[in-house]
């Protein structure tokens, strides 16, 4: 029998996914009704063989050689097709396995009944489908409380994360435990690089590894559910029309659960014209939670209301930045938002109306955590389909140092590095002059700024007023949207 051999039942949304996701060494056979079926499976992968038939015939099952494959995977959205397939399956013929997509307690209790390996509907994907044939990722159930907090992964060759060392990740609420490599066991170290084939033992928050997972198991992008699945939105009472609108774009491109509204109390008196911008924008899949607490503790109290799930928080950038009550001394404000974006450990975007995102900027300064924004950065255009561009500066050779000039090459090639690690090209552009008026004058031909809050400690005054803080400046005086990406948490 032929390695590799897969029929795939129903070529709806999933079995669509899979033709796509598979690789290219897997023979499949797909079994559908629709006529039509032939010529979209043909547009998606042109060597995929399609029966037009249907699966609940044995006959059909037979001239599809169902005992001469390495699995079967029933997926329409039929339950009561699902579970006689499978039933033919398990009375007529000898097949090797079958995994099927159960949609009631009932049709997932009969499907067990006859030996399929089921995948909820409600968590089904083809993804998670595509593991379980590869037999990539295996769960732990044996140590801690079984609930998929310890995963065996194996690395893909195509994930984004392979030849990468592992001081180069930003994991949050997860960690890497050990790594196997043919025979060995390898204690990871920063400097580990991750090789495909690796065997990697992952622990954390069982949400947060299904993602990891399947970053780490295939070349996967979906920003920012490395972080959570929930977004929140921190209301003053003062946001415009626009706010909304550029939450609304945001949540149509990244895969977020659902948003949750923090109100405070001058937000609670405008609810009703809130609701109708929620409304007119669509923002349905949507809770409320009203806080009279300052906006840091109701952050904190709304991340432990979604219990740590959160992926991305909205703020008005004029109403946050610059809210009222703040100290006019720019490192009071600058130590405010560094301890939001601490505190969250996950991106917070300061909506400023420039949307769509249709450019996105980059600046590699003194500071800014180039790699790791940068790998952030290529995955948000990636779902954004968006041109990326990085702004580096170049010293000034009248009162620059050497160390400043060997800063500036290093820069230079991390960027040409990332970018050929994430197989992405990557448009630099050199400015001169002070870093932080050459990169914000740049800034209006782009869309949005993805940058971090900057390494090392903040600068209290008066040292500030003759050592700026070039990574807060910029941000304070950028003209866009801007996506703080958090820093870098140790990965072992």
């Amino acid at each position: 029998m032929k390695r590799n051999r897969f029929i795939i039942v129903g070529l709806g949304n999933i079995g669509q996914a899979l033709l796509r996701l598979l690789p290219k060494d897997y023979e499949l056979i797909c079994i559908d009704k629709n006529p039509a079926s032939e010529e979209l499976a043909k547009a998606i992968r042109d060597d995929v063989k399609v029966i037009i038939g249907d699966a609940t015939s044995r006959l059909v099952l037979e001239e599809a050689e169902v005992e001469n494959v390495d699995g079967i995977i029933i997926s329409t959205t039929t339950e009561k097709v699902n579970i006689e397939v499978a039933r033919l399956l398990h009375e007529n013929f000898d097949t090797k396995r079958v995994i099927g997509v159960g949609i009631t307690p009932e049709g997932i209790e009969a499907f067990e009944a006859l030996g399929v390996e089921v995948e909820n509907i409600f968590s089904a994907s083809a993804i998670g489908i595509r593991n379980r044939l590869e037999q990539k990722t295996r769960t732990t159930h044996s140590i801690g409380i079984g609930k998929n907090e310890i995963l065996e992964v194996e690395v893909h060759p195509s994930s984004r994360l392979a030849n990468k060392p592992i001081g180069f990740l930003a994991p949050i609420r997860w960690r890497i435990g050990l790594i196997y490599r043919d025979d060995n066991i390898i204690i990871p170290r920063k400097d580990t690089v991750l090789k495909p084939k690796d065997r990697v033992i992952i622990l954390g928050d069982p949400n947060v590894l299904k993602t990891v997972s399947e970053i780490l198991t295939f070349s996967f992008e979906r920003f920012p559910l490395e972080y959570g699945s929930v977004a929140l939105a921190y209301l003053t009472g003062y946001e415009e029309e626009e706010f909304f609108g550029e939450i609304e774009y945001v949540l149509s491109v990244f895969p977020l659960q659902k948003i949750v509204f923090i109100f405070s109390q001058k937000a609670a008196e405008k609810e009703e014209e809130i609701l109708a911008y929620c409304s007119r924008y669509n923002l349905s899949n949507r809770e409320i939670k009203r806080s009279s607490l300052p906006l840091l503790s109701a952050i904190e109290d709304t991340i432990n209301y979604v219990k740590g799930d959160q992926g991305l928080i909205f703020l008005s950038k004029k109403h946050t930045i610059a809210l009222p009550g703040l100290s006019l001394f720019d490192y009071k404000r600058r130590d405010f938002l560094q301890n939001i974006v601490s505190m969250v450990s996950c991106p917070v975007l300061l909506c400023d109306g420039s949307f769509p995102y249709e450019r996105m900027v980059i600046p590699s300064v003194e500071g800014v955590n180039t790699e790791h924004v940068l790998g952030s950065g290529f995955e948000i255009a990636s779902s954004l389909s968006s041109e990326i561009t990085a702004l580096i500066v170049e010293p000034s050779k009248y009162i620059a140092s050497d160390e400043d000039f060997r800063r500036f090459q290093e820069r230079k090639k991390t960027l040409s590095a990332v970018s050929l690690m994430y197989k992405t090209p990557l448009k630099t552009v050199t400015v001169k002059g002070n870093p932080v008026k050459a990169v914000t004058t740049s800034l209006k031909e782009f869309q949005l700024l993805v940058i971090d809050t900057g390494e090392g400690k903040l600068r209290r005054f008066p040292v500030s007023l003759f050592s700026p803080d070039i990574v807060w400046n910029i941000i304070k005086r950028s003209s866009i949207s801007t996506m703080i990406i958090p820093p870098m948490e140790e990965a072992l």
